[in-house]
């Protein structure tokens, strides 16, 4: 939970300045758009002017946007004041990484792990971390709490529905419609839906059908894929020219235990790891992993132990090779990269003997 001490910092800090920027990361999920929205609806009822900006949103955002009535901006402006969410590192953020040198005040938000906070080092930023969240909407909906019991948000000049619809989507989104969740999601929760809201409420904000494009970057990522055994675990790496976390997800739905799918687009590389459950369990963090990957690519990298990125310039090849060889390191397999790769037909027939 954030702490008194933390609020207090974070509301003087937020009180200050009259005018916002809110930045989100590169192809913006539920969770960033959603905690961006109920951000900027909080700060209006106390007078503040406040923007979003985001390169690209994903389709579920696109919907969440339309269905709330809200826009943003996709290119850089000249807003010296900036609120970062849900972004573990600055290159995530696209073309607006520029709008960092010249800011007066960066405030980030963030639920994720971390390992590259030096690209924030200064005075004129201010971290609210907090990884045992689920979702950055829930660290949103505690500053809204904390708001409301000092009697900071205007109810005549705030739209509530849309503060809580907004939030409520991101936290549904990021816990894997709930199989992510833990107590502190269920206690958010249980404060929403005293409020006479429902999960069924989003329903229709969830509902987007993949357009032709995701489905054949999916298709194109299970036909490219390499399959390695390391120690008890198959690891899968493919690559695509987008859609890599999508296909990433697919691939784990499929049977490997931890996808890493790369994406090279022009100058830009993008490398999204998925692991489930029985692997992190077993201690491996991919937020470490892609830390260690993106020197390799050019890049940044962080995120969640089973869900994590790295966003570069090159070398995607290596790095996808390098992924599989930290993961082997991780669990102390002395493989180097070199594990059994299942491309045999023999190895398939298997499956199907008796």
């Amino acid at each position: 939970m954030l702490s008194n001490v933390e609020y207090t910092r974070l509301m003087e800090i937020l009180l200050r300045q009259d005018h916002y920027i809110i930045l989100l990361h590169q192809n913006a999920d539920p969770d960033a758009i959603g905690s961006a929205i109920a951000l900027k609806e909080l700060l209006k009822s106390q007078g503040k002017s406040v923007m979003i900006g985001a390169e690209t949103l994903n389709n579920l955002s696109k919907n969440l946007l339309s269905h709330l009535g809200d826009f943003i901006v996709a290119s850089p402006t000249d807003h010296k004041n900036l609120i970062i969410l849900d972004t573990s590192t600055p290159v995530q953020l696209g073309s607006f990484e520029r709008m960092i040198e010249k800011a007066e005040v960066v405030i980030s938000i963030d639920h994720h792990e971390t390992f590259e906070t030096n690209k924030f080092k200064g005075t004129k930023y201010t971290y609210f971390i907090n990884k045992e969240r689920t979702s950055t909407a829930e660290i949103i909906f505690e500053i809204m709490l904390k708001m409301r019991e000092e009697g900071l948000i205007n109810k005549e000049n705030t739209n509530c529905k849309k503060v809580i619809l907004a939030i409520l989507t991101g936290i549904i989104t990021d816990t894997g419609h709930m199989r992510f969740s833990d107590v502190n999601t269920l206690k958010t929760l249980i404060h929403i839906f005293k409020r006479g809201y429902h999960i069924s409420d989003v329903d229709e904000l969830l509902r987007v059908e993949d357009d032709h494009s995701k489905k054949i970057a999916i298709l194109k990522a299970h036909q490219r894929m390499k399959l390695y055994s390391v120690s008890d675990f198959i690891v899968a790496t493919s690559k695509v020219s987008s859609c890599e976390a999508l296909a990433a997800k697919s691939i784990l739905s499929t049977g490997a235990d931890v996808a890493f799918v790369g994406a090279e687009n022009g100058s830009e590389v993008r490398i999204s790891g998925r692991a489930k459950k029985i692997v992190i369990e077993r201690g491996i963090n991919l937020a470490k992993i892609m830390s260690h990957v993106a020197p390799i690519i050019g890049g940044e990298g962080g995120g969640h132990k089973g869900a994590a990125g790295a966003n570069g310039k090159t070398n995607m090849e290596e790095g996808l090779k390098k992924c599989v060889e930290y993961f082997a390191q991780e669990l102390g397999e002395d493989k180097n990269g070199e594990s059994l790769e299942y491309t045999e037909e023999a190895e398939i027939q298997d499956c199907w003997s008796s």
